[in-house]
């Protein structure tokens, strides 16, 4: 998951105002978590979560769910860097307002207690929410793939019939495959696609039987 933690921790910092800027990598990042300019982030994550929700809902996941976790998460850490009640140190920085700009020794230090109070907590709940996902995932996966090989087996054939078969059942496989990873098929929908891979396997075993 090293590109999980990657992206959840690139993400996280960006939403909590301690990520570099893009045009300038190389200037030192001020930490400025009263910043009116540097919190309208928050307002651009929130709008593109509520974006990604309705389309969850109204056309299914489409791997959007996990999308939605590295926005909730990285949402979850900009909020707790500017939260006073989670990270204390930042009051040292309220005398400086929304357009002051504190001392960079102290903005450092303050900055350091944000990244280990709000951003890597949140980090790893997200990464954590992540890997649930995908272990869900490769169960589903493995639970499909045992049900389509024992529907194989039920249908009694050998030889190039059976070979024949299991081509046809790799196939039927891989696109419900590909939906559960995408996070467009969800795991009460299995069974349904189980059956219906099983009256199209029925179908391609009575023609080898006729032949």
């Amino acid at each position: 998951m090293e590109g999980a933690l990657a992206m959840c921790t690139h993400l996280s910092l960006v939403a909590s105002g301690l990520s570099p800027r893009p045009n300038r990598p190389d200037r030192e990042v001020v930490f400025q978590p009263y910043s009116s300019r540097d919190a309208h982030i928050l307002l651009q994550l929130k709008r593109t979560v509520k974006v990604v929700s309705v389309l969850n809902a109204t056309k299914g996941g489409g791997g959007r769910g996990r999308i939605k976790t590295l926005l909730d998460g990285s949402l979850s850490a900009g909020k707790a860097a500017r939260n006073e009640r989670v990270v204390p140190e930042i009051r040292k920085l309220k005398e400086f307002g929304s357009d002051g700009t504190p001392p960079s020794a102290l903005a450092r230090v303050v900055a350091e207690a944000a990244r280990e109070r709000a951003v890597e907590v949140s980090v790893a709940a997200c990464v954590a929410r992540l890997m649930a996902m995908e272990t869900d995932t490769a169960e589903q996966i493995s639970r499909l793939r045992r049900w389509v090989n024992e529907i194989v087996a039920s249908l009694g054939h050998t030889g190039g019939g059976y070979d024949r078969l299991q081509k046809e059942a790799n196939k039927l496989f891989h696109a419900p495959t590909l939906q559960l990873r995408e996070g467009s098929l969800s795991g009460e929908e299995i069974e349904a696609v189980a059956m219906t891979i099983e009256k199209k396997l029925i179908s391609v075993s009575t023609s080898i039987e006729q032949r």
